[in-house]
């Protein structure tokens, strides 16, 4: 079955009927319905090899992740993949996933990537102020869309979870538990998260009238191993803190870890809070006071924008997240 048939069948141009089963919004409501309707009756299926040849396009979309030592997959992210790659996949595009090594150059990655056709479109994550493959893409007017905020962006090139609201309800609330020595264990200081985290918590602790003590404040990979390094730096102050905030869920383990290898009990002694509910926090000892948000959403909205961008499909989109406090048994009252 090929769409001149189907066009034929319905006594409609082969143009309305490719503009149909796409998705165009400039497409009577009725014959999309009556077009997907038939379609599904006779079978017809897309040829994608003509599709892309008659386009000129890859229908691929392409996401550069650092590995090794500057890992970003976390159960989190994945979730924001899969619904990214899922919306993609009903539009009939893919989403290709390849890494950057250490000892790799990234804008020249990007570049490569940019150049070699196979992608239409790239998403940017760990965005950072004055990011340069933002700027190489801008140059080069290629599409992408960021999961990360910088006041620079358009707002229709970027998603991403409102991370200084967020904070500053976490922070607020441990203030709240009584706490006045609340230390963050944050994400490298360039990330754009990183930033916009820092400010929620600054701000949560400033309108508290607590002292902002920078000795609480420290930056590091998200992993446990870092998080380990920070939080035995922390405990081992004279004044040690009562709290402490982790940039994510694996952090957190990494900070509990050190509270048991010191002798801190956390949940009693220490209370400790992480960001984006992975599955691990859940069945931790303690469990892990968190931040969720809509993973799947953050993807499907960051999908909606880059078709927005390749084919004017003209979704409503949004581009803020709000993230909500999960209370769990890490928590603890400050005595």
């Amino acid at each position: 079955m090929s769409i001149k048939k189907l066009a034929e069948s319905l006594g409609l141009s082969k143009s309305t009927v490719s503009r149909a089963l796409n998705g165009y919004q400039d497409v009577n409501p009725d014959t999309r319905r009556k077009v997907l309707e038939a379609a599904q009756e006779m079978g017809y299926k897309p040829n994608p090899t003509a599709r892309r040849l008659a386009s000129g396009k890859s229908r691929n979309i392409g996401i550069i992740l650092p590995s090794n030592s500057r890992i970003f997959v976390s159960p989190a992210f994945s979730k924001v993949l899969a619904g990214a790659s899922g919306f993609l996949a009903r539009h009939d595009y893919q989403l290709i996933v390849t890494t950057l090594a250490d000892f790799q150059d990234e804008c020249k990655v990007y570049a490569d990537f940019v150049e070699s056709g196979l992608v239409d479109g790239l998403f940017i994550v760990r965005t950072r102020s004055n990011d340069k493959r933002i700027a190489m893409l801008e140059e080069k007017g290629f599409p992408y869309i960021c999961h990360g905020y910088d006041e620079s962006f358009a707002t229709d090139s970027f998603v991403d979870v409102d991370n200084e609201q967020a904070f500053y309800e976490l922070t607020k609330r441990q203030v709240a538990m009584g706490h006045k020595r609340i230390a963050f264990l944050d994400a490298p200081i360039e990330l754009t998260l990183s930033q916009s985290r820092k400010r929620g918590y600054q701000k949560a602790i400033e309108e508290s009238g607590l002292e902002l003590d920078q000795k609480l404040l420290l930056n590091g990979e998200l992993n446990e191993a870092d998080a380990i390094k920070m939080a035995k730096e922390i405990l081992s102050l004279a004044k040690r803190p009562t709290a402490i905030l982790c940039a994510d869920d694996t952090m957190a383990l990494g900070t509990i870890a050190a509270c048991e290898e010191l002798g801190y009990q956390p949940g009693v002694d220490i209370a400790i809070a992480g960001y984006g509910d992975y599955e691990l926090s859940r069945y931790s000892k303690p469990s892990i006071t968190t931040l969720r948000y809509d993973t799947h959403g953050v993807g499907e909205e960051m999908a909606k924008l880059m078709l927005n961008k390749l084919e004017k499909k003209g979704y409503e989109t949004k581009n803020w997240f709000r993230a909500e406090i999960i209370a769990r048994q890490s928590d603890a009252m400050s005595l």
